[in-house]
């Protein structure tokens, strides 16, 4: 097996990249190029933790997807980035090419009707991965769960009432892999986790469990990490680069 992700910068596409690998699978990394100088010297931070891997390839977006050979190509969108529809036609260019199973993972929340139709008037098959929040180490700095929690670093005293459904990041990216690993494809999964009301002090957090999200149809994950958990290691992240994170202050 040999994996190309497209959108290997963002959130949910690191994270996909580094459970493939802790199984021993090869990866191409798709990489756009970072907004921001907070972002750039976070991802230099996430490709130190990979370290020298003979498995990884880091690329960018104009590479030439004629000369690599590859089984599996994963586009994870990131809306916010500029090059985003780029990457997508690429991945899904790529795709056709190397004659590859294609999976397009997206928040649940994001607009897709006009992907889906590309998608559907170009490829004979393609599997859909729609997510719900994601939280965890890294997240992307706008998100409300990462500014709760950098307030809590810097000793203010706010309570964050979560409402919708979310899943920890390595969670999230394992049931991914597992799924892809299973050849389970052609196929649309909406991850969905146990949530329950539950208040978490040490980060003052409330959680309210979202009956409508949790009740309906999807694809129920095990809550491998505790909210509690989670939420602790996205802390340890915040205070760990918190001089790079003071960049977008």
């Amino acid at each position: 097996m040999r994996v190309m992700v497209f959108g290997a910068q963002s959130h949910i596409g690191f994270a996909i990249c580094e459970k493939l690998l802790e199984e021993g699978i090869e990866v191409c990394g798709i990489f756009l190029d970072s907004s921001s100088k907070m972002r750039k010297l976070l991802l230099e931070e996430r490709m130190l933790l990979i370290g020298r891997n003979a498995l990884f390839h880091e690329l960018t977006l104009d590479h030439d997807g004629r000369h690599i050979e590859a089984t599996h190509v994963i586009y994870c969108t990131e809306n916010s980035h500029n090059q985003d529809q780029l990457c997508f036609e690429k991945s899904v260019e790529t795709a056709l090419e190397t004659k590859s199973h294609y999976f397009y993972v997206t928040p649940a929340t994001s607009k897709f009707d006009e992907n889906e139709q590309y998608l559907s008037s170009t490829l004979a098959t393609y599997t859909l991965f729609k997510l719900p929040g994601l939280y965890g180490p890294f997240q992307p700095p706008e998100e409300k769960i990462h500014q709760h929690l950098k307030s809590c670093v810097a000793g203010q005293k706010n309570t964050l009432i979560i409402k919708e459904p979310i899943i920890f990041i390595t969670d999230a990216a394992e049931t991914i892999v597992e799924i892809i690993e299973k050849g389970d494809y052609q196929k649309a999964y909406s991850l969905l986790c146990e949530q329950k009301d539950e208040t978490i002090e040490s980060v003052s957090v409330e959680v309210k469990k979202n009956a409508k999200e949790t009740e309906s149809g999807g694809y129920r994950i095990m809550n491998k990490t505790s909210m509690e958990k989670g939420l602790l290691e996205q802390i340890s992240c915040i205070k760990m680069y918190r001089e790079i994170y003071e960049l977008d202050s």
